[in-house]
């Protein structure tokens, strides 16, 4: 008994030597599992956060093709298709009086049938055109022989009249 006795103290200083061990290596390979089940935690974390975006983005998309969509119908209806509509140019330079030139403009105003889609206008008085004619040009170009046609004013309109057709 008494070599028993001797070698008592050193057999449980091995034996919690070996316990501290065993338990320091699976503290260790518990404390790694940890570690890495945290970063997937962050990853599938962002990861949702990303699809609940791209679910929120794909939601407003669809919600805009529906409006859009709705659109498209509504102008069918109304028969706003682009074969149902002609278009005419206008051209228009040479010297007007005042009330050519309101009928004129007068004539551009839109309606549910047709509508004027000016590009240009312009108005020169006759008075602003005899300066720079005798300014810049000699008299016996096209353009004077424009001015020296009756009127008040030199109108320049252009643009197209679109036309619903029936």
């Amino acid at each position: 008994m008494l070599k028993i006795t001797i070698f008592k103290p050193h057999i449980i200083s091995a034996f919690l030597a070996i316990f501290f061990v065993t338990t320091a290596y699976f503290f260790l390979g518990s404390y790694n599992t940890y570690i890495l089940n945290k970063e997937k935690l962050k990853v599938l974390t962002r990861q949702v956060r990303l699809l609940k975006e791209r679910q929120r983005e794909i939601e407003r998309k669809r919600r805009i093709m529906v409006k859009v969509n709705n659109f498209i119908n509504r102008s069918r209806s109304l028969g706003l298709e682009k074969d149902k509509w002609a278009s005419y140019d206008v051209n228009i330079q040479e010297p007007v009086s005042f009330q050519e030139a309101e009928k004129i403009l007068r004539q551009t105003t839109n309606s549910p049938s047709y509508y004027f889609k000016p590009v240009t206008l312009h108005v020169k008085t006759k008075i602003e055109s005899d300066k720079k004619s005798k300014q810049n040009k000699p008299p016996s170009t096209s353009a004077d022989s424009l001015e020296t046609k009756e009127g008040d004013i030199l109108l320049t309109l252009r643009g197209a009249f679109v036309v619903k057709q029936k």
